[in-house]
């Protein structure tokens, strides 16, 4: 059989190389980190939305219920609750600004009131009919800000490009068609997942665990070719049919270095995150957590854009070497067949 030449190839785009470009671009462009510092501020100074209130008699009532119909493990039950409560005392309904996987992220989506300037307004709600409009409202002004914030950035990376209005209209549609495709794939996925959780749950709590682990293993597999959705709607204008086809392509090519970018980014935001967490909220030192998550994110997101434009470059530039590979693999499956025959 005959072999072909091996085409010359270029380097893969380096991960380093990607996020030093995007601080340098933050640095130079700093109105892209306009949107996390002023939602981290009015998340930290305005008025808190609460739900506590409204849940409290019905967590109450299912304590009362359980205790009466069994006398062990009341203690854990107890503090099961107090937990859950503590955390529902947390909540601010304005964190719903924040959205994934569009959006802008922040520190603050919920928390206690406490600020530099003392204790910010607290506003519980009575009603579903408060809550959830209030929910629906947030999460698709979430969605809005958020693709304005992803499209600015874009531009940004781009270089050669601008933000243009008329085009942010078809960005808005493609991601809210990305919002429904993942909100079909998640209710798909949770009844058969919810109940093989609850039978292993039932069978044993080993079981349950590893079951568990797995669906993660299986999330992050799924993450990987859908990855790059977003950028090639930002920074190609693809439709999300296309962007979706687009996003498979080029991880099946580059899937190992996108799990390392994957990886890194990560662990840089949620690492940092820790560290912007160190200030209370009611020293001013908090300001400076707020800028400084702004800058992080800001140029984590903007790498992503820079990653996708040079490994779509790259697989540009690496096309006759793609194609090679792909005919020296059939010819060597076609060469085992005709082998095997022999035997």
């Amino acid at each position: 059989m005959e072999m072909r030449d091996v085409p010359e190839t270029t380097p893969v785009p380096g991960i380093i190389k990607v996020l030093g470009e995007s601080c340098n671009l933050v640095a130079g462009k700093v109105y892209l980190m306009a949107a996390p510092i002023l939602l981290d501020l009015l998340l930290l100074f305005g008025p808190k939305l609460r739900v506590a209130e409204y849940f409290r008699p019905y967590f109450d009532s299912a304590f009362k219920q359980l205790s009466n119909t069994t006398n062990s493990g009341i203690k854990q039950l107890e503090m099961s609750i107090d937990l859950l409560m503590q955390t529902l005392e947390s909540v601010n309904l304005f964190g719903f600004l924040q959205t994934y996987p569009i959006g802008i992220r922040t520190i603050f989506s919920a928390g206690s009131a406490e600020t530099p300037l003392g204790k910010s307004p607290e506003i519980q709600m009575t009603s579903l009919l408060q809550i959830i409009p209030l929910i629906i409202i947030l999460s698709v002004l979430g969605v809005l800000f958020g693709t304005f914030y992803y499209s600015i950035t874009a531009a940004a990376a781009r270089k050669s490009g601008k933000f243009r209005w008329n085009t942010f209209g078809t960005q808005l549609l493609n991601v809210i068609l990305l919002y429904i495709a993942l909100i079909v794939l998640i209710v798909l996925l949770m009844v058969p997942c919810g109940c093989m959780l609850t039978f292993s749950m039932m069978i044993s709590p080993v079981i349950y665990q590893i079951l568990i682990l797995l669906l993660m293993v299986i999330a992050c597999w799924l993450i990987i070719p859908l990855f790059f959705i977003p950028q090639a709607i930002f920074m190609k204008g693809l439709d999300f049919p296309n962007a979706v086809k687009d996003s498979l392509k080029l991880s099946s090519w580059a899937g190992t270095i996108t799990v390392r970018y994957i990886l890194l980014s990560l662990v840089l935001t949620f690492g940092l995150d820790m560290i912007w967490a160190i200030p209370e909220k009611s020293s001013w030192l908090v300001l400076f957590s707020i800028f400084g998550h702004a800058f992080v994110s800001t140029s984590i997101l903007a790498s992503s854009f820079i990653f996708y434009k040079e490994l779509d470059q790259w697989q540009k530039e690496n096309q006759s070497f793609l194609e090679w590979r792909k005919a020296n693999l059939r010819i060597k499956q076609l060469f085992k067949k005709e082998t095997e025959t022999h035997e």
